[in-house]
C-alpha cells in the first residue's frame, strides 16, 4: 500500500509495480506539500513519466501511478511523444462522441470531459485530469515510446478514478459495413440480398468504456445492448 501522507518531507522512496518501480519524493512544507513520482520505462532506467500530486490526489495515487507504469514503452528517450492530442481524444474509450469535432485550445491542446471528470492533453505529453471537487492528477509522459494509444489509456485510467459512476459505463456502437461482394471475404450463406449479387452486413459492435463489448446482427440490436448493459452495470452498483 502507497501510504504518500506519511511520507516525510524531502525524503525519497521506491515502491514497486508489477510493472517497474516508482521513485517518489515529497517535497514543500506541510501547507503547500506536492510529491513528484517518476515513473520508468519498461527497462527500469530511464524515465518515462513524471508524476506531481498534492495531498487531495494521494488516496489516487497507487492506482494512477501503477496505469501509468503499465502503459509506459518499454524504452524511454529524451524525445517527445510520438502524438497528436487529437487522436488520443478520438482513440480515448472514455468519450462519448466525436461527432461534434476536436475543439483545440491555442496552446495546442485538445481537452474533453464525462459527468464528473475532465481530461486535457497537450502536444508536449502533459496529461491532466481534473474532477468537479477540483482533484488534479497530473503527468508529463516523456519519450517517442508514447504514441496516441498509449496517452489515450493515461487519461483514461485518470477519467475512472475521478468521474462519476455513471460515466465508467460510456457506449459506443460501430457503423455496419453495408453491402459486399461474397467473394470479396469468402463467404457463403444466407443474408440479403440484391441486383448484382452483393450482399448486406449489418453487424455492429457494442462496446464499453469498462472494457465489455459485444457483436450484435444490427446496429438497432447493439444499442439495445448497449442500453442493457448500462442499466445491468448501474444495477448492481446499486446494490
Amino acid at each position: 500500500m502507497l501510504d504518500l501522507m506519511s511520507l516525510p518531507a524531502r525524503r525519497s522512496i521506491e515502491h514497486p509495480t508489477a510493472h517497474g518501480p516508482l521513485r517518489i519524493r515529497k517535497y514543500g512544507s506541510p501547507e503547500r506539500e506536492f510529491v513528484r513520482a517518476a515513473v520508468l520505462d519498461g527497462e527500469g532506467r530511464s524515465r518515462a513519466a513524471l508524476a506531481t500530486l498534492r495531498p487531495d490526489a494521494y488516496r489516487y495515487a497507487e492506482t494512477w501511478l501503477t496505469a501509468v507504469a503499465r502503459n509506459a514503452p518499454a524504452a524511454a528517450d529524451y524525445r517527445r511523444p510520438d502524438m497528436a492530442p487529437g487522436s488520443v481524444r478520438v482513440v480515448a474509450q472514455m468519450t462519448r462522441t466525436h461527432a461534434e469535432g476536436i475543439p483545440r485550445m491555442s496552446d495546442g491542446s485538445v481537452g474533453w470531459s464525462v459527468p464528473g471528470a475532465s481530461a486535457r492533453v497537450w502536444p508536449d505529453g502533459r496529461v491532466e485530469v481534473q474532477n468537479a471537487g477540483g482533484v488534479v492528477l497530473a503527468v508529463r509522459l516523456e519519450g517517442s515510446g508514447w504514441d496516441s494509444w498509449r496517452v489515450a489509456a493515461v487519461a483514461d485510467a485518470g477519467l475512472r478514478l475521478l468521474c462519476a459512476s455513471e460515466a465508467r459505463h460510456m457506449t459506443r456502437t460501430s457503423e455496419p459495413s453495408g453491402w459486399f461482394r461474397p467473394l470479396e471475404r469468402g463467404y457463403s450463406g444466407g443474408g440479403r440480398e440484391r441486383n448484382g449479387g452483393q450482399m448486406y452486413d449489418g453487424a455492429s459492435v457494442a462496446a464499453c468504456s469498462c472494457g465489455w463489448r459485444v457483436t450484435v446482427p444490427s446496429r438497432l440490436g447493439a444499442r439495445g445492448a448497449a442500453a442493457e448493459h448500462v442499466r445491468k452495470a448501474v444495477a448492481r452498483v446499486a446494490l
